[in-house]
């Protein structure tokens, strides 16, 4: 655990009944600090698969402008090739999951906000793997977990889970400019969590509603 403490799944377990807003979460660079393990298995998946033009880290980060599947689509290839990459990527990072971290205080931040939200994580990476991280930190607090295997479009996993939940204020909390934009599209109130992958002048080019600097401030916003 980031604190050094052990804790069991009831600390991290969902909270009351009565709730104030749906909270979506991005899963890599807000809750996880993963871009350095995810661009280096990315990349190798795509050259196992013969696509050899991502072949730098700032190539791999350039992805998250727009949706990451689009842009590989905009790439020349189709989506047959795309799925193929996604399971190589999968078979490739199951083995490092354990070597992964959340950022210093999420657990506790993710707790929190969800002793009076719904919260659900909704990511380009695939499910299984956001699942068994979240277990390895002892994290139980959240409704359900959508990775890229279930739908490849962040703005279709936002609408179908807001219209899961109807009558809650709805936010998106991403990391790149792709998720400010995927979240405003699906009609959420977009949060750039400045911890992550895209600096800040990228994560203002999607026009996010709100930036904020840390999980405490997150916890802020929220209350």
């Amino acid at each position: 655990m980031p604190d050094g403490r052990a804790k069991t799944n009831d600390e991290y377990s969902c909270g009351a009944d009565f709730m104030n807003a749906l909270v979506m979460f991005d899963y890599d660079g807000v809750i996880v600090d993963s871009f350095e393990l995810f661009s280096a298995c990315f990349m190798k998946a795509c050259h196992q698969n013969k696509f050899y033009k991502l072949n730098s880290r700032e190539k791999v980060l350039a992805l998250f402008e727009t949706n990451i599947f689009e842009a590989m689509l905009d790439f020349g290839l189709d989506e047959n090739s795309i799925n193929r990459i996604l399971e190589t990527f999968k078979s490739d990072i199951d083995a490092y999951q354990n070597d992964l971290r959340m950022f210093d205080g999420m657990p506790d931040t993710l707790k929190k906000i969800s002793e009076n939200n719904k919260i659900v994580i909704i990511t380009s990476n695939v499910t299984g793997a956001a699942k068994r991280v979240l277990q390895n930190n002892g994290v139980s607090c959240f409704e359900d977990v959508l990775g890229a295997e279930k739908e490849k479009s962040k703005v279709k996993k936002i609408r179908q889970t807001m219209a899961r939940y109807p009558g809650l204020p709805a936010y998106y909390i991403g990391d790149t400019k792709g998720d400010m934009i995927e979240g405003r599209k699906a009609g959420a109130i977009t949060v750039a969590a400045l911890w992550g992958w895209h600096a800040v002048k990228k994560l203002e080019e999607g026009s996010p509603d709100h930036l904020v600097p840390s999980p405490k401030a997150l916890l802020d916003l929220l209350d």
